[in-house]
């Protein structure tokens, strides 16, 4: 039996499906999703959640999936990464725990900078140079490229009132361009987000993107809601077995039926 990791008040808890296998994981990721949902339909957070988050940032800045000295032993050790960054730093900031200065410093040093340099030569036709790349790596690269992780961006550089940054306008009109290519196909805007497998996950960062006020956020949520797909999202979202996010592409899904709670709870469905 694979024991879960050290308990830490506040932590969401989570499976990572993969080979077969089922394996426990509590991760700042999942918790701060339950964070979002809860501010988001206007309920208070736990004290105990922010400071889960608190503890996912890095030596360097950035954000990562789990909290410091918290990382399974099965995972591997991952960079800082662009959506961790965005979703955490944000609800810190909304929570009062970062300042509009920290905010800031954070969004242009470690998202900022990370732009996409160059395509691979098989690439889908939405695909473009110059927006946010999904890892603190070092900038002018090439990175994944996911529309969940942007949207996440893009409300969080509103929030800390740098839309106007190199990246922000290119990563919008990818957006749309990717929404575009994928119309009513499932398969086309499952594959949108190599991150997320299920394009729910879209469906709700846009709808959090547009409540956030970050610009043409609620026109691309209403064409995504108006897809087959989108207004299948919702049950699916619901569903315990709803897969929150992956390794590229599915290889790893991540479930977790207490975030679903969480959200159904917030939302009183």
């Amino acid at each position: 039996m694979t024991l879960a990791p050290p308990a830490l008040p506040g932590l969401v808890a989570s499976e990572m499906h993969t080979g077969g296998r089922r394996l426990p994981d509590r991760n700042g990721f999942a918790t701060a999703l339950a964070v979002r949902a809860l501010r988001h339909r206007g309920h208070a957070v736990p004290p105990a959640m922010l400071a889960v988050l608190e503890r996912c940032r890095s030596v360097h800045g950035g954000f990562g999936f789990w909290p410091q000295g918290l990382r399974p032993h099965w995972a591997p050790a991952l960079p800082d990464d662009a959506d961790d960054t965005a979703i955490m730093a944000l609800e810190l900031y909304l929570a009062g725990r970062l300042t509009r200065d920290e905010v800031r410093r954070t969004a242009c040093q470690r998202i900022g900078t990370r732009r996409i340099g160059r395509l691979p030569a098989l690439r889908p036709p939405w695909l473009r140079t110059g927006v946010f790349a999904t890892w603190s790596r070092l900038a002018g690269g090439q990175d994944m490229v996911d529309c969940t992780v942007i949207t996440n961006v893009l409300a969080l550089l509103t929030v800390a009132g740098l839309e106007g940054i190199p990246g922000a306008d290119t990563s919008m009109a990818l957006l749309e361009c990717a929404l575009d290519w994928a119309g009513d196909d499932d398969a086309r805007a499952s594959s949108l987000s190599p991150f997320y497998p299920d394009a729910a996950e879209w469906l709700l960062a846009l709808d959090h993107a547009a409540a956030i006020g970050a610009k043409g956020m609620p026109a691309l949520l209403r064409r995504a809601l108006c897809t087959r797909w989108g207004q299948a999202a919702a049950q699916r979202r619901h569903a315990p077995d709803h897969a929150i996010c992956s390794s590229p592409y599915g290889l790893a899904v991540w479930r977790s039926p207490a975030l679903c709670a969480v959200r159904c709870s917030a939302e009183g469905t």
